[in-house]
This record gives C-alpha cells, structure tokens and sequence, in this order.
C-alpha cells in the first residue's frame, strides 16, 4: 500500500474522511435495520446489521469518535444475543431504535484529537548501513586490541576516554548505535555502570544508545548493577570476539534486518488504511485487501510476514480464512492475528483454535496493534529461520542454499549476468579440534560465519554446504571481482584472533570461485568451485583460486 510520508499528517486526513463519511455509514446502518424489520427478521439480514455495527465500533474510536465505538459496541452485543437465541419481536425491535438512538446522538459529537502514532527511529541518512560504536575502557591497549578486532568485522569504533566531561554530550551529538562500557573504573568496581546512568540522564527524551557492559566480575552484584544501569548485555573478560559480534549483531539489527511485511486483510476500507498508517509509521511494509475472498494472489506476491485480519468480514469469516491457510504447509507458521470486537471469551477461543495466535479487540491503541505486531512478526521470521537455517552458524542450510543458487541462475539466465560461486573451508581444521577441542572448533566456524555476512553484500548468499565448508553465492559478479572480494575477506580474516579457553590462535580459510555461464549448471558450478577450493590447499592453503 502506497502511503504519504507523513503518516501523522495522513492520519488527520483520514479522520476528517471518516468524518464526512459518518452520515453514510449511519445511513447504511438504517438502511439494513429497515431491512431486517422488513424481512421479518431474517437472519441473512440481521448478520449484515451486526456487521455493519462490528465495523462502526472498530472504526469510531480509531478515527476520534470514541462515543461511537461505545455505542455501535451496545447495538453489536445485542444483535449478537439476538443471532444466538433467534430472539425477535417488538420488544427486541424496541431496543434496537434507542441503540440506533444512541448511535445517532454520539456521531453529533465532536472528533477527539488523533491519537499519537508510536513512530519508527529515524537513521541518519548520511550513515547508511555503517554502525557506530563508542568504547569507553580505561586500559588503551585491550581498547586497542578490541576495536581493531571489531572493526575487521564492519563496525566504526571509536575510543572514548571516560574522563571527558563532555562524554554525554558526545553520545548526543554522534548518536551511536552502541555503547560498550567496561564496569571497572578507578573510582570504583561498579563506576561504569554510573557513567552510563549519568549518560541517560542528560539525554533529550527519546531511545538512548544501546549498552553492552564488559567487566573481570561474574557476580551477581556486577551483573544487577549493568542491568539497572540500562545494560542490554554482559561480558566477562576476557571477551570472545565472536560472541560479542553476534549480540552487536543482534542488538544494532535496525540497520541489517528488512522491514517487517503485513498483510492486512479487511473488508472496512477505511479501517484497513488506518492499520495501514498505524503500522508504516513505525517502519513497517503494509498491503491491504478488502476482498477476503482476494487472499491468495498477495500471499503470493508479497510473502507477508504477518497476516492481520479481521474476524466478522462479509462473504467469509477470518477464523475460516485461518483454516485454509492452515491446511497449506507453506503457511503453518505465519502468524495471524485477529482484530474484532468479539467478546465472548469460547468464540475468541475457537478462533485461536482454527489457526490464529493472537487476538486483538477493536478498537485498538496504536501503540498496542504495532506492538503485538512487532512481536509476533519478530518470532515468526525467528521460527522461519530456525528451519531454513544451520543451526550451528546461523547460515543457509545445505538444502536451501541450493534453492537459492538454482533461483539465482535462474535470475542470471532472464538477465543476461554473471554469478560467481565460492566454497570456503577453513584451514587445518582437524587439527584445530583435536588440539582444542571441538567446541573451540564451532566457535571458530561460527566466527567466520559472522565474519563473512559483515564483509559481504546484502544481496550475496550464504550457506553452510556441509562440515567446516561454507558456500557464498555473488549475483551480477564475475570472476575477477569475485577474487578481489574473496581474497580481501581471506587477508583480513587471517589477522584475526580468536579466544579459545584461556589462550588466542588464528585461523586462515582456503577459498575456490567458479562462475556463472562458464559453468552453466548449479551441478557443474559446484563442482568447479569444490576442485578450486582443493587446488587452493595443494598450492599451500590460505589462497584463494579462480577456477
């Protein structure tokens, strides 16, 4: 869905819409009253009452009318007693006048000033993806050591000295990503932890940096200290470099991780653009149909990570709609979330129960919606993961990095380009295991792993082919850049190290490239990238080979 880039400015605008729009809705909900006392209450009309009134009580408090939504509230539990029990007749026709009564007198009154939309953090333009890291440590040389280690893997550090007085006014100006602050200074064993609550208190309202604490201590005193300071991670020295990366990784994902996509599946227009406004300011990707029949095509198309979808829509209930999807395995774990008015606790259940995860009542907070959209959204790419991705180095599995390389040829046969395919094993690895251990083993694979997704393209594919080999797919590249880049990441990776139990060693990885018409198959690529990958070790390892 196409939004203005102001959605606060778009959302006064869709107030006053649905202002103008009132009358007609007031006149629809008539207009099928009419007709339910017409047909001698007939429950097809009477559904269509109730439907029209579960939509008002949804839309009027969203759009400023919130004795609207209070109302039209009344007449839908009503009518809802009346479909249940098949209940009709004067007294019934009685009550539904003073609730349509009611209904009339709230849509008189004034709109309420829109409710504040919880807005997306803006990135500074001029950054792009580069992330910033401040690291405040007393000792210059494991400040040293540390920001050299970090910098291999793509993140801008800059050494703060924790004397400044103007260390607060510094976080203001630059706005890093991220803080890492060691616990110890000379005023004391928990003074960092003050430096940084002094930090937040300076601050002008709004989300402060991110705080990953380093300290010698492992106690809890230490680790409540960070904690309440506003620490989002703890490290014991000495750090292991890779696991550090990953929770960088993790908690500065603002920057790498793609918009969340939610498709919103509405049958009142006016409503499905409010969610739509609600969810895009706060950084995510909408589409809406109003059609529920229409669900396929987008599922298709726009591979959404969330569906949010009313339950009473016309032609089709959403606890139905869940079933089917249900029913297909590509669909099982996208999460559904349900918005609707219903209050019956056993009818909220059973629409759990046929495929939803969680369930919303109209109208809804802004805040609220975007929050357990989030969330949702969040687990369901997590889940998506797990099952696409080794579980080892967080890369594709062997399976799906095949799909991948087949759809990537693919995309290069349509457009006429080049793609280069690289297997990398890392060197003397047995011996690593045998002398260290194999947990050290999986660490040092994990590094690399980490490694390789920092020094390569958002566009380039990675994927863990089996063992200590890892695979890399690089779309519209030829083999001499393919070198280039590969040989780059080798350099660099070899002056790294790496914290196996009490002591360091580095590693060099062994690299072989083929590409992409020259092989013309995903088959015959491999093959030649995994003789390259052995031509490579026989010339002495720590090479990488064009073949």
């Amino acid at each position: 869905m196409n939004l203005p880039s102001d959605p606060v400015v778009e959302l006064k605008e869709l107030q006053e819409y649905f202002a103008g729009r009132l009358p007609e809705r007031l006149a629809e909900l008539e207009e099928a009253w009419a007709a339910v006392a017409e047909s001698g209450w007939e429950t097809g009309r009477v559904r269509t009452l109730h439907r029209l009134a579960h939509s008002l009580t949804g839309a009027g408090s969203t759009f400023g009318f919130p004795e609207v939504s209070r109302t039209a509230r009344m007449l839908e539990r009503f009518l809802k007693t009346v479909l249940d029990s098949g209940r009709s007749g004067e007294e019934a026709s009685s009550q539904i006048e003073r609730l349509l009564e009611g209904v009339r007198r709230a849509a008189q009154s004034p709109p309420v000033p829109p409710v504040p939309l919880p807005v997306r953090h803006e990135v500074d333009p001029n950054r792009g993806d580069e992330r910033l890291v401040f690291l405040i440590e007393e000792d210059a040389e494991q400040a040293a050591g540390l920001a050299a280690q970090l910098r291999h893997y793509g993140y801008r550090v800059r050494i703060l000295d924790r004397q400044r007085e103007d260390l607060a006014a510094e976080v203001e100006l630059e706005r890093p990503d991220l803080l890492i602050v060691d616990l110890m200074f000379r005023e004391g064993p928990l003074a960092g932890a003050r430096a940084i609550e002094g930090i937040h208190r300076s601050r002008v309202p709004g989300a402060p940096p991110r705080v990953i604490f380093l300290s010698v201590r492992s106690d809890l005193e230490a680790r409540l200290a960070a904690l309440r300071a506003g620490g989002d991670a703890y490290f014991t020295k000495p750090v292991d470099i890779g696991s550090l990366v990953e929770k960088l990784d993790l908690l500065t994902e603002r920057h790498t991780g793609s918009r969340y996509r939610v498709l919103i599946v509405e049958d009142d227009p006016d409503l499905a653009v409010e969610y739509a406004v609600m969810l895009d300011a706060a950084g995510m990707d909408t589409e809406a149909i109003c059609e529920p029949l229409q669900l396929m095509e987008p599922l298709y198309s726009f591979k959404p990570d969330l569906i949010l979808m009313d339950v009473h829509m016309n032609g089709c209930t959403g606890p139905e709609l869940a079933a089917v999807l249900r029913q297909q395995e590509s669909y099982l774990s996208t999460p559904i979330i349900f918005l609707s008015g219903e209050e019956d606790v056993d009818e909220q259940l059973e629409a759990i129960d046929l495929g939803g995860d969680e369930f919303l009542m109209k109208p809804v907070e802004p805040a609220h919606l975007v929050t357990a959209v989030a969330i949702r959204a969040r687990r369901g790419r997590t889940l998506q993961s797990l099952i696409s991705h080794d579980g080892l180095t967080g890369l594709l599995n062997h399976s799906n990095l095949k799909l991948h390389l087949e759809a990537e040829l693919s995309r290069a046969s349509r457009d006429d380009t080049d793609v280069a395919y690289a297997m990398i094993d890392l060197d003397f690895f047995k011996s690593i295991n045998d002398t260290h251990g194999h947990a050290a083993g999986d660490r040092l694979l994990r590094s690399l792993g980490l490694f390789l997704k920092q020094r390569l393209r958002r566009s380039d594919v990675l994927g863990r082919y089996g063992g200590d080999e890892l695979a890399v797919i690089l779309p519209r590249t030829n083999g001499a850049i393919a070198l280039q880049v590969l040989e780059r990441i080798r350099a660099s990776f070899s002056e790294l190290r790496h914290r196996v139990g009490d002591v360091e060693i580095g590693a060099t990885l062994s690299c072989g490239i083929a590409t992409y018409p020259t092989n013309p198959t995903a088959g015959l690529l491999v093959q030649a990238a995994d003789a390259a990958l052995y031509a490579a070790k026989r010339a002495g390892r720590n090479r990488v080979e064009l073949g």
